[in-house]
């Protein structure tokens, strides 16, 4: 089994579909200033809650990326608490991060892809 096929074994379908999708697509820049505290992720409320939750295991890369909808971005988080030993957020803090994820780095986020 492929690495892609392990990582993509536990997460929902329409997870799967998106990380599928992604994997095929590059989507055209949007720029974010490499000064920004939070860089690579565009300011909005809740950047830095996310800037915090996911730098601990990933590139925030992996958020730019994106690009799903609230529903994926939710589905992803329940898979990497559930799967990948991401600790649980406490609720009002887990709304703001899909909050911030679904609204900054949505289905319409035209990414800016990797250097």
């Amino acid at each position: 089994m492929t690495r892609t096929a392990s990582l993509l074994c536990g997460v929902g379908s329409a997870a799967m579909a998106a990380l599928l999708i992604l994997s095929a697509t590059v989507a055209p820049a949007t720029e974010v200033d490499e000064e920004y505290e939070f860089y690579p992720l565009p300011p909005g409320e809740g950047v830095e809650e996310v800037f915090y939750a996911c730098q601990a295991c990933h590139s925030l890369r992996t958020l730019t990326n994106g690009g799903y909808s609230r529903r994926v971005w939710d589905e992803l988080l329940d898979w990497m608490v559930d799967d990948q030993g991401m600790p649980e957020l406490p609720e009002d803090e887990r709304e703001v991060v899909l909050d911030y994820l679904a609204t900054h780095i949505g289905e319409d986020w035209e990414g800016q892809p990797m250097r």
